[in-house]
């Protein structure tokens, strides 16, 4: 069984679409695939472990460059460091030792700068030496394959190709509507590389340089323009400001536009696989940071508006006034999975009430009256899309909530946010059958129903009384279905299956509850005192299932680990229900985490406690960065006291 390359030791700067990986010594060449076969979850990721790993210059969905093997003088350089700058910088410092000098010290250094902005990777070679005079030659042997990143995710990689236009001066590639072209002036050697000769001496460094340019006129998606400076009233020294610098310099690194509509901005769900718009992804990142960038939430918006179902297709999973969940140039097929995903899928059950939510909370920011104002016709017809889910419901057993099952038979089989194929489960480890209603996104669509209640009003639009009518029947259907009781005490079930059985083992979803408005004050008591105690949280953040559980693993990606996202959804939550404290924990343990993967928050880590790991324990194939998880460090913050 295959599972996806393991990315926690790998380096990468990203400028979407762009993005450039380098191994975990600094290096762009060499791939090692994992074991055969495929184990990897079609949406949400591998099923557990780690596989191969992989380098490259990707630009959308296909990695184009897939070597550039530095030697000096035939020697290649020992590595020393990689450090990670603002901007998208990557400093990787080598040592020539194969170049003797007078004593047994190093003689040589080659400290190589990759900067990475949209469409462009410009890389400085700068050899120094101890000797008085060392006469260099700088060659780096390149290579091109156009791997499609579906095949990189299952650790199958194309041979490199031959260059389809080449002088002395630059490489070209290409593939159809992609490129690569690589220039360097004057140092376009035979077999596809690049050659510069020359003295250097001790205190005169040689310097040189070559440049990647890659485009792809097919792809769904193209660079945004950076949002003007963000403000923060009192900026936070020590870890927290370290974290929220970072993070706000990788969510940079993700922002995109469509070409539909290339004046709204939204952010990519993750690097690498995930570089393109996600439905929940985009959304519960443009929440998270809606304090700091309304623009980028009124863009997020625009952007999944100008998609909107419009007809029932159930290989798309489609329906009218629907909100997609990934948009790419091209289908995604994963033949392992029998999934075959079209360019624009609607499979997912949460996106449409997250879209209502976020329009909701921009209105009552006050910020963009415009947007919300031209936004209303798309409201109207996601809040007709969630009266109808939620009077339909998936079976009887389930009737009367939101609620999915798959119908095309090559679809995604889980549609909420943990869409591995083993997350909903029972407390033997049972597996749910569908279709299943998820108790988060019934917390979703009661706010949903509310906000756009409230904005109907404020703007004069019909519907609100219905929509508020919805909002009590789920509050009261909820109440009564979802709440079950262990030797904990209450707490309310993760799911509902296909025969309305609530699945009776504690999740971190019950998290996502809190501040949506479907709990009472008891209730919300009660949730919080569970996500707090031993059962669900780690110390550095939430479990995603119970330790009780039978299927808990503290490596599997949605049965155990910890995801950083789903910890700060709960911080926010707890906030909004005036349980400060409790947020100061959650926050201080996820803090606390990112100090393990350089004062940034991957999409996931292991859930590991911190009673047995004096660090939090990567999930080797975690990516990053992850939108909803950088956008996290702003919930960390308001948690621990910083105002926005």
């Amino acid at each position: 069984m295959t599972v996806q390359p393991a990315l926690h030791r790998q380096h990468c700067s990203v400028a979407a679409p762009t993005q450039l990986w380098l191994d975990a010594d600094g290096r762009l060449g060499g791939d090692a695939a994992g074991p055969s076969g495929s184990g990897a979850s079609p949406s949400g990721g591998p099923d557990t472990g780690a596989g191969g790993w992989f380098t490259g210059l990707l630009h959308g969905d296909t990695r184009m460059l897939c070597r550039a093997d530095v030697t000096v003088n035939g020697f290649a350089p020992e590595p020393a460091t990689v450090e990670a700058a603002a901007g998208g910088v990557l400093y990787v410092r080598g040592l020539v030792r194969g170049i003797e000098g007078p004593t047994e010290d190093p003689a040589v250094e080659l400290l190589q700068t990759w900067t990475v902005t949209p469409g462009t990777v410009r890389v400085t070679l700068r050899l120094s030496t101890s000797l008085d005079a060392l006469d260099a030659d700088i060659e780096v042997r390149l290579a091109a394959d156009f791997t499609d990143m579906a095949a990189i995710r299952l650790g199958r990689f194309r041979e490199p190709m031959r260059p389809s236009a080449a002088d002395d001066s630059s490489l070209r590639w290409s593939e159809g509507g992609r490129t690569l072209t690589v220039a360097a002036p004057g140092r376009v050697g035979s077999g596809e590389r690049l050659v510069w000769r020359g003295t250097v001496r001790r205190g005169r460094p040689l310097e040189v340089e070559w440049q990647a340019a890659v485009t792809d006129s097919e792809d769904a998606v193209v660079a945004a323009h950076l949002p003007a400076a963000r403000r923060v009233r009192a900026q936070p020294g020590g870890p927290l400001g370290a974290l929220l610098d970072n993070s706000l310099d990788e969510l940079d690194g993700l922002r995109l536009a469509t070409r539909q509509a290339q004046d709204a901005p939204f952010l990519a769900a993750g690097a690498p696989w995930y570089f393109t718009l996600f439905g929940r992804d985009s959304l519960w990142a443009a929440r998270m940071l809606l304090p700091l960038d309304a623009a980028l939430a009124a863009g997020t918006l625009r952007a999944l508006a100008a998609h909107q179902g419009t007809k029932t297709d159930a290989a798309a999973a489609e329906e009218p006034g629907k909100i997609l969940h990934e948009l790419r140039a091209k289908e995604l097929v994963l033949e392992s999975q029998s999934l075959r995903l079209p360019p624009v899928y609607f499979g997912a059950v949460d996106s449409t009430p997250l879209w209502l939510c976020l329009l909701g909370e921009l209105g009552r920011a006050g910020t963009d009256d415009a947007a919300v104002r031209a936004l209303l016709p798309n409201a109207v017809r996601a809040a007709d899309w969630l009266l109808a889910a939620g009077a339909s419901g998936g079976s009887a057993g389930n009737g009367g909530f939101l609620s999915y099952q798959d119908t095309s038979g090559h679809g995604l089989s889980n549609q909420g946010w943990k869409d591995s194929r083993d997350a909903m489960q029972f407390r033997d480890g049972r597996q749910a059958d569908g279709p299943i209603a998820l108790a988060e996104v019934q917390g979703y669509a009661y706010q949903a129903a509310v906000e756009t209640a409230d904005l109907f009003d404020a703007y004069g639009e019909p519907g609100a009384r219905e929509l508020r009518d919805f909002a009590e029947a789920l509050k009261g259907n909820f109440r009564e279905r979802f709440w079950v009781q262990d030797d904990g005490g209450r707490f309310p079930a993760m799911a509902l299956d296909g025969h309305g059985e609530p699945l009776d083992i504690p999740g971190s979803n019950m998290g996502h509850l809190l501040g949506t408005g479907i709990l009472n004050a008891g209730e919300a008591l009660l949730v919080a005192d569970r996500l707090l105690s031993p059962e669900l949280f780690s110390g550095y953040g939430l479990h995603t299932l119970s330790r009780r559980a039978a299927g808990f693993w503290p490596f599997s990606y949605h049965c155990g680990s910890v995801w950083s996202h789903d910890t700060a959804i709960a911080a926010r939550g707890l906030l909004s229900e005036g349980f400060t404290a409790e947020a100061r924990v959650l926050a201080e343990g996820l803090l606390a985490a990112s100090a393990a993967f350089g004062h940034r928050l991957p999409e996931l880590f292991a859930g590991v406690p911190a009673a047995e790991s004096g660090r939090a324990v990567p999930y080797p194939a975690s990516c990053h960065p992850q939108a909803w998880s950088s956008a996290s460090a702003v919930v960390l913050a308001q948690a621990l006291g910083v105002a926005f």
